[in-house]
């Protein structure tokens, strides 16, 4: 069977030859191709094929974000990307050694932030920061909790409120931003902050970079990991590998120690928090479970102190807070500044001169915050965050005493209450053996080093699928195919049929998630199988094979049994979730599941297996 992998998130048809496999094929970009060493050149790629959804008003322009149709050259330094909700950084391994790479400012991070000015020009990072406060409308941040969402879905729906920028419908129904008069999708945003990336490390080393291992959230989905994939491609990165921010923090951690021991990252960024617990074994990097909340962040905290000054505000001054777009950034820019101020201090006092009018009298915010009124409220969102070890824990067996180190990554882990509450809960003070900001990069730099060294000995990864993929069923069940923390990569062939007499398509939903509800999990798209052969209730049969890379990434196929007959298929995410919630509480073209025919697993012993076939 062989079928062409697409870079371009759009629509395509594969063709195969006379004699030839049925064959149903994603539309969303593509698992990635086998390690570099064993790498074949990747065929010409196949051009759209489905209509594009309606164009915009004549007077907002789409901005292209089509992936190039060539990769880039495969020369050059592998670079190491943390892609951060709130800030980013690069690094590069120099003589066996991870570097930060400074941005033009001189700090190791620049903010995750593109803005259109005054000018019209985007501008990126630092500069894009700078006007935050003065013209948040055309400031996009926190886009990471966006990326690779359509835009109906409940999670849009509910972020739209939350920004200052405008949220809208892209091309292919995704969730895009606006600035001025053109549409960008969530991928050329992000693209443009790895760009930014990309450029600084070109001019740190002094020569080109056209390849990169990304971080993610471990508990990123599929259509967000392609989605990133693909934000890499427009950025004119080759993305050797998507990695989850853990696993990166794990290897910055273990780098140089020969270690032999069970260890918990605790990540709490800006905008997502992740927790994995991993066995090191050397070199070898096995992840045995992992859990996370990509709705909780800094930036859920520094909304908990906004909130608390908006009542403080009303209390004194009689009315509820009325300012505009700008006046409620200045705020959240403060309150984010003070958060901060009381990792290090006991009190701190925040000022916002002028931010609404109450009659004709000019109103300030001028507050006094302590430590213990951060605490107060934010308790419950460090609660939320051992709930979710306590889950990734007890899903591979273990208690906190089975952990002999627990590693805090992400700004906002340099709370005091984050740090007193670990140690509560384990019985341990959480290692400082590293930097909360930089360990994730760096670990990325010392994986791409042994990908481009390719030396005996390296890095070794053994991840796990975040989140349970399967079908969605009539009547709007859920049925699991891969269950979540199953060894990676993995294979896993499922037998469907037709339910009704000489049927004609067969739709099948595919979601990833934990409910037992369909429309309560991850919509990732729907494969809809066309042309049918004539045949019984039954009698029409097909395998459908579901690929999870070691990046998590999903390819999923169906082949047609007991003839050569091709079958015209497309992989759908024009849908949404709604749509198809309707559609599965009466489907005719519904498919009928069999047990899993064949399955094929990772972890530790599929790895040595793999080594020695």
């Amino acid at each position: 069977m062989v079928a062409a992998v697409p870079a371009d998130p759009r629509s395509f048809e594969v063709d195969l030859p006379p004699g030839g496999a049925p064959l149903i094929t994603p539309r969303q970009p593509i698992a990635p191709a086998p390690p570099p060493s064993r790498r074949p050149a990747p065929p010409p790629l196949p051009r759209p094929t489905l209509a594009p959804a309606a164009a915009p008003p004549s007077q907002t322009q789409v901005v292209d974000d089509a992936a190039p149709t060539a990769a880039p050259e495969k020369k050059g330094r592998i670079i190491g990307i943390d892609l951060g909700t709130t800030n980013s950084a690069a690094a590069v391994v120099k003589e066996g050694k991870p570097f930060i790479i400074p941005s033009r400012e001189g700090y190791n991070t620049i903010p995750s932030v593109v803005a259109l000015n005054e000018r019209a020009k985007i501008i990126v990072g630092h500069q894009a920061k700078g006007q935050l406060l003065i013209n948040p409308r055309s400031t996009v941040y926190g886009f990471k909790r966006l990326v690779g969402r359509q835009f109906k879905s409940p999670v849009v729906t509910d972020l739209t409120g939350r920004f200052s920028y405008e949220i809208v419908s892209g091309l292919r129904g995704e969730a895009a931003v606006k600035l001025g008069d053109k549409i960008y999708s969530l991928q050329k945003i992000s693209s443009l902050v790895l760009g930014e990336v990309k450029d600084l490390a070109e001019r740190w080393l002094g020569e080109q970079v056209t390849r990169a291992v990304i971080t993610v959230p471990a508990y990123y989905n599929d259509n967000q990991r392609q989605a990133v994939r693909a934000a890499g491609a427009l950025a004119g990165l080759e993305v050797e590998r998507i990695l989850n921010e853990p696993t990166a923090a794990a290897i910055a951690f273990a780098h140089g120690r020969s270690l032999e021991e069970r260890i918990l990252v605790y990540d709490l960024g800006g905008g997502t928090f992740d927790t994995s617990v991993l066995q090191l074994h050397g070199s070898v990097y096995e992840v045995i479970s992992t859990g996370g909340d990509t709705f909780l962040g800094g930036v859920d905290f520094d909304r908990e102190v906004v909130n608390e000054l908006l009542v403080r505000f009303k209390k004194k001054h009689g009315v509820d807070f009325a300012g505009d777009r700008v006046a409620y950034q200045r705020i959240t820019d403060a309150a984010e500044r003070a958060k901060i101020a009381l990792s290090e201090r006991l009190t701190t006092q925040i000022n916002v001169p002028f931010v609404a009018m109450v009659g004709d009298k000019p109103c300030d915010v001028d507050e006094t915050v302590t430590r213990g009124d951060l605490e107060k409220l934010t308790a419950a969102l460090v609660e939320r965050t051992l709930r979710v070890c306590d889950e990734t824990l007890t899903n591979c067996g273990l208690k906190p005493s089975d952990v002999g180190e627990v590693l805090l990554v992400g700004g906002q882990s340099r709370m005091p209450l984050v740090r007193a509450k670990i140690k509560e809960f384990f019985g341990k003070e959480p290692s400082k053996a590293v930097h909360p900001d930089e360990a994730v990069a760096l670990g990325a730099a010392l994986l791409a080093d042994s990908i481009q060294t390719g030396e005996i000995g390296g890095i070794v990864l053994m991840d796990v699928l975040p989140m349970s993929i399967g079908v969605g069923l009539p009547g709007g069940r859920f049925k699991k195919i891969v269950e979540r923390n199953t060894a990676l990569p993995h294979r896993k062939v499922h037998s469907v049929w037709t339910s009704q007499d000489q049927q004609k398509m067969l739709e099948i939903p595919i979601f990833q998630g934990e409910n037992e509800k369909a429309q309560q999990n991850e919509y990732l798209g729907t494969l809809v199988v066309a042309d049918l052969p004539p045949g019984h209730k039954g009698n029409v049969v097909f395998d459908v094979i579901f690929n999870i890379t070691a990046e998590s990434l999903l390819t999923v196929t169906a082949e047609e049994r007991g003839t050569a007959r091709t079958v015209t298929a497309t992989f759908s995410t024009q849908d949404n979730p709604e749509s198809v919630r309707r559609r599965l509480a009466n489907s005719p073209d519904a498919a009928i599941y069999g047990p899993p025919s064949e399955e094929e697993g990772g972890g530790l012993f599929g790895w040595v297996k793999r080594m020695f076939q």
